[in-house]
């Protein structure tokens, strides 16, 4: 059991254990089927308060269990190090969703739904943390990651939450002050977090970096990827908003007919 819940940093150790493709697959079948449930039964839902208010806090107290868990483990074995800090994109992303989950609190949501659906994909397509499912470590993973992509697009399918262009921009602005904060940290402390840095040593750690132009030209390319992810997720929003609006016409107008057939009018 103690075997179970080892929980080295691999980048400290230097040992990386590879993943199955049984063990890659899996949690991606079982996050597609999540969302596709969420979807297909959003009006239950959107009908049902208090179900929807079990759901949050069920997925809230889950994702902070895991979240706590993470860092308690590392705490335990590292002490006050930098690997116990929760700097991450992905990290502060849970954050805001814990705090959207128990709050209801759209000030958050743009951030959680753009920068945790990022997180989230990425992460789950392409997951390096070094442990198989033999360790808890990989559940916890996938778990936590699951739940950082399923939380904003339950507020989308269920509440129908569309961020409007302000609130875009703000997350976009978030998302840069804690990027730029990062860079300098990174440069400061000698550590990688959100993959901001300036020194060549990292490029074998994070070898991708190599195909976005090598270091520091890849930061650049990841400034314009991002631009045009936020710009793009900004005019989707706004198809979708123009979409529910022409939804609610047309069924207000149906309900119109059908109450002008009626004695209610």
């Amino acid at each position: 059991m103690r075997e179970f819940f080892n929980y080295q940093s691999p980048y400290r150790t230097n040992i990386f254990m590879e993943l199955s493709l049984f063990e890659r697959i899996i949690p991606l079948i079982g996050v597609t089927i999540i969302i596709f449930l969420l979807f297909k039964y959003r009006y239950v839902f959107r009908k049902n308060s208090e179900l929807d208010k079990k759901v949050r806090y069920t997925l809230g107290f889950l994702l902070f269990g895991l979240f706590a868990s993470h860092f308690i483990l590392r705490f335990a074995l590292y002490g006050l190090d930098t690997i116990v800090l929760p700097f991450h994109l992905s990290s502060i992303a849970m954050v805001f969703a814990i705090y959207l989950l128990f709050t209801n609190n759209k000030s958050v949501y743009a951030f959680v739904l753009l920068a945790g659906v990022l997180g989230g994909v990425i992460s789950l397509t392409s997951p390096v943390f070094g442990y198989n499912a033999s360790y808890y470590r990989y559940y916890q993973f996938f778990f936590a990651h699951i739940i950082l992509l399923i939380t904003p697009l339950y507020y989308l399918f269920v509440h129908q939450w569309l961020p409007s262009k302000r609130e875009v921009w703000t997350g976009y602005i978030i998302l840069q002050i804690l990027a730029k904060f990062m860079l300098l940290f990174n440069y400061v402390m000698g550590t990688d977090f959100m993959f901001m840095f300036l020194d060549p040593s990292k490029i074998d750690k994070f070898p991708a970096i190599k195909y976005l132009g090598g270091i520091p030209f890849y930061l650049i390319v990841t400034e314009i990827v991002i631009g045009f992810y936020f710009y793009g997720s900004y005019k989707f929003f706004v198809y979708l908003d123009k979409k529910k609006e022409e939804s609610i016409t047309l069924e207000g107008g149906i309900l119109w007919t059908l109450l002008e057939n009626t004695d209610l009018l």
